[in-house]
């Protein structure tokens, strides 16, 4: 996909992180047509956290995440797909056709993959819960840092601040912080 092409963008009132999954119940025609294309196609599209407008639409974050779907069904006119994580992107323009958002984006590079620290032994156990013990041995801090932030029951602000992250252990630590704040640890 060449820079210039509008990506189209589902406003939602969460985020989802690079690696992570995220179910969604599609019912809005426009969702659904912009899911149908990307089946179709075979084309990502971003999940961007969204802020109200005066005019009564959304307006999206400037940071989010390609989203790939990875399973879809669905029954009387509600289309449930799961999603997976792909690259985060910054959005350099956008707009919206219709009543559909679309952006032109700028991915971003891949965060260096680092192990989790020794202190991060909460975290681990916190992480094999989620994925299982094995994946979650051979999990990169990165890695880690993204499934458990969407995991975290944490405002979409929150999720927000940790998703513009570039440092994976700088984001474990967060993580660790709001799970004692929110009592989870």
């Amino acid at each position: 996909m060449a820079e210039t092409d509008w990506t189209p963008l589902f406003l939602l009132r969460t985020v989802l992180f690079p690696k992570a999954l995220l179910g969604l119940r599609v019912f809005e025609p426009r969702y659904l047509d912009m899911i149908s294309a990307a089946l179709r196609q075979g084309h990502d599209f971003g999940i961007c956290l969204s802020r109200p407008r005066g005019d009564g639409r959304a307006e999206p974050e400037r940071v989010g995440t390609l989203a790939r779907i990875v399973d879809w069904g669905g029954e009387a006119g509600i289309l449930q797909v799961q999603v997976q994580g792909q690259e985060r992107f910054t959005i350099q323009d956008w707009r919206y056709e219709g009543l559909l958002a679309v952006a032109v984006i700028r991915r971003w590079v891949a965060e260096p993959i680092v192990p989790m620290r020794r202190e991060s032994d909460v975290l681990r156990s916190i992480l094999e819960e989620l994925v299982g013990k094995e994946p979650a041995a051979e999990m990169d801090a990165s890695s880690a840092g993204m499934i458990l932030a969407q995991a975290l029951p944490a405002s979409p602000e929150e999720k927000q601040r940790l998703l513009l992250l570039q440092d994976p252990l700088e984001r474990l630590r967060r993580i660790m912080d709001l799970l004692n704040r929110h009592g989870g640890v």
